[in-house]
């Protein structure tokens, strides 16, 4: 049975939401930056402002420059998210398998549902009409065998409209576009085929053959013709509902102290052991996504290597990969940490596991330190490495080095009495690091 996969692309997505709810801006020139400095980069630019040569990744003071009438609005994470929902909820009328690539772009999978809905072409006709007189919406729409090459075909028109690939004449479609066109091939490949080879149509790449690609490529080189030849066997999966617990902190300003980043971090973490304990689950994959203040995010997934759900395994996992995420040195608005994977926790025993003294041990005082939060609150006891450098009191009285933690006194601003609030920082020797340069951003010196 032949597919008919949709693929709805809302150019300028953002500012298409903006202009929805703020008709004036219509026609105009607009792109979407934070305003709080000339240098911060553009993220989305409409035809009217890419046509004066304003472009994504550009200052803004140069964007004004080349567009004297720009119109610029800061970024909306919320009104990005309503717009997302809207069109999922208008996917839903069509078929039950949809997938979002981005903000702005849908894949619909209408195979098998011609006799019900009619040709791909027609349902992408109504979609189109629904769009522009529901949201005023304007979009292009790509209709294809598959999920590639209906996203290549969504992109081929300049304006609002519908592109129907044939089925069959997927590679006469793609022959005479750049090579750029297919997923994977990047600036370094392309300038590998358009330089060393040559190759600067896709029809070019196809005319060869797998073993002469896989001398430049390598194992890419099966994929790369696949793709070259319009084959794409993926499927349109929509997204799961995995059981994950997660912790998000938004700050007032932006912060780009680590001290008092690994602080809230650590704060987070143990917020989601607590949960995890109680649960009962182990964790097998963490997700650290960093918003910062100019709008750009970065986001990183690591596995666990071994049980995280106790406070200490969970710190030493949230560390390294807040030293992988964190690269740049503008200041962090908002941190998101997923604790995926949940598992039941296996209770058969490791033949090289450690000693059980030790685990029993270190099992006991995790059971205790939550016994005393249960009862008193979560600040009751705390690890040191939680406490902020803001917010840690200037004199800390230091306990005997058998306990392996610190005492210090409660702030006196949170009510209460003074009396001496138990740090725990047996993690201080695991964490101690020497300064080490990142590139591209700030060296760190990290302190227990």
């Amino acid at each position: 049975m032949d597919r008919d996969i949709l693929h709805l692309h809302i150019p300028s997505f953002p500012i298409a939401l903006a202009r929805a709810s703020d008709p004036s801006l219509r026609r105009r020139p607009v792109a979407v930056a934070p305003s709080h400095s000339g240098r911060a980069p553009v993220q989305c630019v409409s035809r009217e402002a890419r046509s004066d040569g304003v472009l994504e990744g550009m200052p803004l003071f140069r964007a004004r420059r080349l567009c004297p009438s720009l119109y610029a609005i800061p970024p909306d994470p919320a009104l990005l998210s309503k717009g997302s929902r809207l069109l999922v909820g208008l996917a839903r009328r069509y078929t039950p398998l949809w997938e979002p690539s981005s903000p702005g772009r849908l894949y619909l999978d209408l195979t098998g549902s011609g006799r019900l809905l009619g040709p791909g072409r027609d349902v992408a006709l109504r979609l189109e009409r629904e769009l522009e007189k529901s949201f005023h919406f304007s979009g292009t729409v790509g209709v294809a065998g598959n999920k590639m090459v209906s996203r290549i075909a969504s992109g081929c028109l300049e304006k609002p409209g519908i592109c129907d690939v044939l089925r069959g004449s997927e590679a006469g479609f793609l022959a005479p576009l750049p090579v750029s066109v297919l997923p994977g091939v990047g600036s370094l490949r392309e300038r590998a085929m358009m330089v060393d080879l040559n190759l600067k149509s896709v029809g070019q790449v196809a005319s060869l053959t797998v073993p002469q690609l896989t001398l430049v490529f390598g194992s890419f080189a099966f994929l790369l013709h696949a793709r070259a030849v319009g084959f794409d066997p993926s499927p349109v999966t929509p997204p799961g509902n995995s059981p994950a617990v997660s912790e998000e902190i938004r700050l007032d300003e932006g912060e780009n102290d680590d001290d008092i980043l690994l602080a809230h971090l650590h704060r987070m973490a143990q917020r989601c052991g607590l949960r995890l304990r109680l649960m009962d689950r182990d964790v097998s994959r963490l997700e650290l996504t960093l918003n910062y203040s100019d709008g750009f995010s970065a986001r990183k997934t690591a596995r666990t290597h071994a049980s995280a759900r106790d406070d200490r395994n969970l710190f030493a996992e949230v560390f390294n990969l807040f030293l992988e995420t964190s690269t740049r040195r503008v200041g962090v608005a908002s941190m998101k940490l997923v604790c995926g994977g949940l598992r039941v926790r296996d209770p058969q025993l490791k033949l090289f596991a450690p000693a059980a003294a030790e685990l029993s041990g270190k099992a006991s005082l995790q059971e205790a330190i939550d016994r005393v939060r249960e009862r008193f609150g979560e600040e009751a006891v705390m690890w040191g490495r939680c406490i902020s450098p803001v917010q840690s009191p200037e004199s800390r009285v230091q306990s005997s080095e058998a306990r392996g933690g610190s005492y210090s006194q409660r702030p006196k601003d949170q009510g209460g009495d003074s009396s001496p609030t138990l740090n725990v920082d047996d993690l201080a020797k695991s964490h101690q690091r020497a300064p080490r340069g990142v590139p591209g951003s700030r060296t760190r010196v990290v302190s227990p």
